[in-house]
């Protein structure tokens, strides 16, 4: 016995399908794809706004979006959802490596072609003979951009298989394999108030959100709160100057804060009143991620982030779970990893 049908607007596309169908099955069954990566509801990749009609969300619901590729049809629909660039492989060489403070690199690689990507999103980085990591590009902190480089903040650690690598056996001239983009927490062209926060090398794509937000979207109210473990890993120097000469509101946290420059509280304690019009992006360590989404969700704010794995230093990778989901899938914005 065949299945009941519906139809599911997509995009302003409509689009036959039948009722039980994954969003994702729905649009590849008109030959509309939606973005999606692990089709596990892991990423957050394919996170749809639901404009009307009849969608279990099966538990993934925040605010009026949903995951399309858990989220089924339960009847006629409308969705819709932001375009994101291809996924495209593209080679490249190490550039320069450089330190931007201890145990903190600006690693920089050429590619043979642009590569097109969205504030706040995430590539897989594959450096020749060593396995792949995810990592944010981001804006150079002295926003010295060059077309067909790409720069990532990678912090190094001691026992780890490929970031303590960078600068010796990884040097200018490195061949690198890159693909991608990949990721939802990027930014969107909104009129609401934006708050960013951060925590260690979670810095890199909030970063690059911030400069697009800024240049981008003159007028927008925008503040970021920063935060690392300690007052050292605070890193960004020439960005917090950069925002301050424009009069962007930034907070700086560390344990070690002295409650003057640096507050000693953690990033999601000093969110400030949040209300349902804000939109909160957020990246770095899973603890402060799921914490910043809480408040946001107790505020009914809009939230973005993306999850991303962590290289354990033998050299696995263990899926942290991420930031965005619920309690058992929380999905997480790529920090860069070992």
């Amino acid at each position: 016995m065949s299945k009941s049908t519906c139809t599911v607007t997509i995009n302003g596309k409509k689009i036959k399908a039948n009722v039980g169908d994954t969003l994702i099955d729905a649009g590849l069954g008109g030959r509309l794809v939606l973005p999606h990566d692990c089709c596990s509801g892991q990423c957050e990749t394919c996170r749809v706004r639901v404009l009307g009609g009849n969608v279990d969300g099966q538990g993934t619901e925040e605010k009026n979006t949903v995951l399309g590729c858990l989220a089924l049809l339960e009847g006629d629909a409308e969705i819709s959802y932001d375009p994101v660039p291809i996924v495209k492989n593209t080679k490249g060489t190490v550039e320069s490596i450089r330190a931007i403070k201890e145990d903190y690199l600006e690693v920089r690689i050429r590619t043979v072609r642009p590569v097109t990507w969205l504030p706040g999103q995430y590539l897989r980085v594959t450096f020749s003979g060593y396995p792949a990591r995810d990592y944010s590009p981001t804006t150079p902190l002295n926003l010295d951009a060059e077309q067909d480089v790409i720069v990532f903040h990678i912090k190094v650690y001691p026992n780890s298989i490929v970031s303590s690598q960078l600068g010796s056996n990884i040097a200018k001239g490195h061949s690198v394999k890159l693909r991608g983009p990949f990721g939802n927490g990027f930014l969107r062209r909104q009129p609401e108030p934006l708050v960013l926060t951060s925590t260690g090398t979670g810095f890199a794509p909030i970063w690059s959100i911030a400069v697009a937000a800024v240049l981008g979207q003159p007028g927008r109210d925008v503040r970021l709160i920063v935060g690392s473990r300690t007052r050292g890993g605070l890193y960004m120097r020439d960005a917090v100057r950069w925002l301050q000469s424009r009069d962007i509101p930034i907070t700086l946290t560390a344990s070690d804060g002295d409650d003057d420059t640096v507050l000693s509280a953690r990033p999601y304690e000093v969110l400030g009143d949040l209300t349902p019009d804000h939109v909160i992006y957020s990246a770095g360590a899973p603890s402060h991620v799921e914490a910043t989404r809480d408040v946001a969700r107790q505020a009914g704010a809009t939230f973005y982030a993306d999850p991303f794995y962590v290289a354990e230093q033998s050299g696995g990778l263990k899926l942290l779970a991420n930031s965005l989901l619920r309690k058992a899938k929380t999905p997480f914005a790529p920090a860069p990893a070992g």
